[in-house]
């Protein structure tokens, strides 16, 4: 019998009987649901950490003070004290490859009050070559200038938003607030960064003088982190291994002494964002698995009462012609057609899951050909694996045993 004769039969078939088409198919469209939503999320996961890498710069390092330290996350305890400017700057002057250094000090939590209206946020004290390290200027005003450096003055820039808290859409350029019990003025407006790769907002920041935040707000002679920017991506192991070996130096470790800082390059961020982002996968990857293996087992059983409650068919069938492989291509066919059918409504559903799901949690998702392509193939496998013994039964049924039930 022809292919397309057999198609026909088939579809007929389950037509039929459309509650158990359904039945068969539900189990398979909440799986191919589920994983679509996997994939989609997997996606854009993965586009979110290239986002976030990329604006960290491909060409960037960060040392942090102390050991153990992961970017972005806040120190426990006491605040490290092993690295100074001098470490900067002898790592800009000694290291050929470093084309500039960005030192940093933090205090967090820390009060800020315009009038009558406060807020808590981190400030940061930076030097003037935050802006082009981290590719950061001012978007109103102006950044911080050598001269606030060397005078310890009292100037600061804010982050979208704390102007955004504390004048909403006036100008604040000018104006004059106080963090703690130091007064200071406002000379510029930062631009909007938004999320930093460990998910906080880079927008709500305060940035004053490295000095003024040393020795006017925290009265210390050590900073937090040092970014440091290559002329080069191309050399990032070599230069990390050769500012270790500076930095060890420097503080005097002797051999087999663990650092007492903490190096960190892209390859790091993308590799700790991935093992979150995988986790999370395989959980939801289960989940889409056990919801496919039990839709193959619905349609199995189904499948094989509908042989028993069809044998007259098969049996009139056979009586008339077909042949075993028609009979068991029919079965074949009606479970690929269920459960290729359910895929693509899974596929559509998963969809607009994803949409929905990027909409109430604001985590991107991403709809692409691969998540397309799982759906329909795993579908397909699902439909043949599950279809394969009921077809096989059908097709050895004999026409005159069949007949007689």
């Amino acid at each position: 019998m022809k292919t397309g004769r057999v198609l026909k039969v088939a579809f007929k078939g389950l037509g039929r009987n459309k509650v158990r088409t359904f039945l068969m198919m539900i189990g398979i469209v909440i799986g191919i649901t589920a994983l679509t939503l996997v994939v989609s999320a997997g996606m854009g996961a993965q586009d979110r950490i290239m986002e976030r890498v990329k604006k960290f710069g491909l060409e960037s390092m960060m040392v942090f003070a102390g050991a153990g330290r992961e970017m972005g996350q806040p120190m426990s305890g006491q605040a490290a004290t092993t690295l100074t400017l001098e470490d900067a700057a002898t790592m800009k002057q000694e290291i050929k490859a470093i084309g500039d250094v960005a030192p940093f000090n933090q205090k967090r939590q820390a009060e800020v009050k315009f009038q009558d209206k406060s807020t808590t946020t981190s400030v940061f004290g930076v030097t003037p070559s935050w802006a082009p390290v981290w590719d950061w200027d001012a978007a109103e005003g102006d950044f911080i200038t050598d001269e606030d450096a060397s005078s310890l003055a009292r100037v600061c820039i804010l982050g979208p938003t704390v102007k955004r808290e504390l004048f909403g859409t006036a100008n604040p350029i000018g104006e004059q607030l106080r963090i703690g019990n130091v007064q200071f003025e406002i000379k510029g407006v930062m631009q909007a960064k938004g999320t930093s790769p460990a998910g906080g907002d880079m927008d709500n920041r305060i940035y004053i003088p490295l000095s003024t935040l040393m020795r006017r707000v925290t009265n210390v002679d050590y900073i937090s982190a040092i970014k440091v920017r290559l002329t080069t991506a191309k050399n990032m192991d070599k230069t990390a291994a050769s500012v270790q070996a500076l930095l060890r130096e420097r503080h005097k470790l002797a051999p087999g002494t663990p650092d007492d800082f903490t190096i960190t390059t892209p390859t790091e961020v993308t590799k700790m964002a991935e093992k979150v982002a995988g986790t999370f996968n395989i959980f939801l990857a289960l989940v889409a698995a056990i919801s496919l293996i039990s839709g193959g087992v619905v349609v199995a059983n189904i499948m094989l009462i509908s042989v028993n409650e069809r044998r007259k068919e098969i049996g009139l069938r056979k009586a008339v012609g077909a042949q075993r492989k028609d009979i068991m291509f029919q079965f074949l066919y009606e479970a690929t057609a269920v459960t290729l059918t359910g895929g693509v409504i899974g596929i559509i559903l998963g969809a607009i899951g994803a949409k929905i799901l990027e909409a109430i949690t604001q985590m991107p998702t991403s709809i692409s050909w691969e998540s397309v392509a799982l759906g329909i193939v795993f579908s397909s496998l699902v439909g043949i694996i599950a279809g394969l013994q009921p077809a096989r039964r059908a097709a050895a049924l004999q026409p005159i045993e069949a007949m007689r039930a």
